[in-house]
């Protein structure tokens, strides 16, 4: 299934349905085909960096060439930004930064000789990416990164994010779109709904107000400092700033394994990083929230993310109150993890993360708990993970109650994960290179 998803260098993560490169998917593609084929697989990261900006930055879509898709070209038009590459089409934000986790895991794969020449090719530009985040989306210096747009944080559609949309100021007209119950108009403008029911996905309602603020961001060229307060939605992201921490300690060992340090300012960064996660829990729900950049209120809204911060090194005071959390009947579920907990008021099991459960979230998890020593936990959901491909192949999501799939039905980073989870050790590999 990834060779028909294969685009030469690169992997789409659904044909049709996704034809370009993503970020993300393509660093969970990248480390399942590490366990298989890592020559494959770095040349995966190799394909996703030739869209790195000059400043840094690593957009979240390289447009793949050939492909008819203008209304995404013309919402992000990156030839006009002078620190975009030349040669391809991209968007002009990011995506939760796993490439330095990926190249880690690929680096495992490959021979000594390779491995050192292709962490040597790939170490500065993951040190440009960690310093664009700290530099650009950090602007208070907390450590903790703040986000645009909920595309950013890879879980598009999930509760926290689409109240908060819900919330921003919107232009008279779309008011009226909205009055007049006429968003079904952009349904015409949709490629998703051309490969799954429109009740699979994001609403047409949710989906228009994700393009006004996209068209916002153009207007201040997608930098966070010039975004004016009442035009934009600006979110500390709990999910996106977890996996960071996990990022920055790969980033460390990369370092490590090429005899160097990180830079001292950087490395303060990362360490301020896993610190400030602690601004985001909240003792009396036993649940990390992602946090509104702007009024400091924490989103109060329990999804799948507050499980990421397992594996960022957090206290074992906040490992054991999360994992009586995970172990609820509204998340532990028949096919755990949900995107959001089944008694929750927004949960859809079969709704673009409005509750189904994910096998990249899942895997996410998985590491995480074997991070913290609970491989027992880790082996169940590794185990109920793989029952869900066994019962309704790759999927891009699953029903957590029933366990069918929905989305777009032959799914790269699930047919990648699953191979990493087929291994003996579960979706985790020795620390060491």
């Amino acid at each position: 299934m990834l060779d028909r998803n294969r685009r030469g260098d690169w992997t789409c993560p659904a044909a049709g349905f996704y034809p370009h490169q993503w970020l993300w998917d393509s660093c969970f593609v990248a480390i399942g085909l590490a366990r298989v084929d890592a020559p494959r697989a770095a040349g995966e990261l190799r394909a996703l960096f030739r869209g790195q900006w000059a400043d840094g930055l690593l957009p979240h879509m390289v447009f793949a060439e050939g492909v008819r898709d203008l209304g995404s070209r013309r919402i992000w038009r990156s030839t006009t930004y002078p620190d975009a590459p030349r040669g391809v089409h991209t968007s002009c934000i990011t995506q939760p930064p796993l490439p330095a986790i990926a190249a880690w895991e690929v680096a495992q794969g490959l021979g000594p000789e390779p491995r050192l020449a292709f962490l040597e090719e790939l170490f500065p530009k993951l040190v440009r990416y960690h310093e664009w985040l700290y530099r650009d989306r950090d602007l208070r210096q907390t450590g903790l990164i703040t986000l645009i747009h909920p595309w950013e944080c890879g879980l598009d559609t999930t509760p926290p994010w689409m109240r908060e949309l819900r919330r921003m100021r919107t232009p008279g007209w779309m008011r009226l779109v909205l009055r007049l119950r006429l968003t079904r108009l952009v349904g015409f403008l949709r490629r998703d709904t051309r490969f799954a029911p429109k009740a699979e996905r994001a609403s047409d309602a949710d989906g228009l107000r994700m393009l006004v603020l996209a068209d916002r961001a153009s207007r201040s060229g997608f930098e966070l400092r010039r975004l004016p307060a009442d035009d934009s939605v600006q979110i500390e992201d709990i999910a996106f700033n977890a996996i960071l921490a996990s990022a920055n300690r790969a980033l460390a060992q990369i370092a490590g394994a090429l005899g160097r340090e990180l830079d001292e300012r950087l490395a303060a960064c990362a360490r301020r990083t896993v610190d400030a996660l602690e601004q985001l829990w909240d003792d009396d729900a036993g649940h990390y929230y992602s946090r509104n950049t702007q009024t400091g209120e924490l989103l109060r809204m329990p999804t799948v993310s507050t499980y990421l911060p397992l594996w960022s090194g957090i206290p074992r005071a906040r490992v054991e109150r999360l994992l009586e959390q995970l172990r609820r009947p509204n998340t532990w579920t028949r096919f755990p993890v949900p995107s959001v907990p089944t008694d929750g008021p927004q949960f859809d099991d079969d709704r673009y993360w409005k509750g189904p459960t994910w096998a990249n979230t899942n895997w996410l998890v998985v590491r995480g708990l074997r991070d913290c020593g609970e491989s027992a936990l880790a082996d169940e959901l590794c185990a109920r993970t793989l029952e869900l491909v066994d019962r309704s192949g790759f999927a891009e999501y699953f029903s957590p109650l029933t366990g069918q799939g929905y989305g777009a039905h032959e799914f790269s980073w699930t047919a990648a994960l699953t191979i990493d989870l087929l291994e003996p050790d579960g979706g985790a590999r020795d620390s060491t290179v």
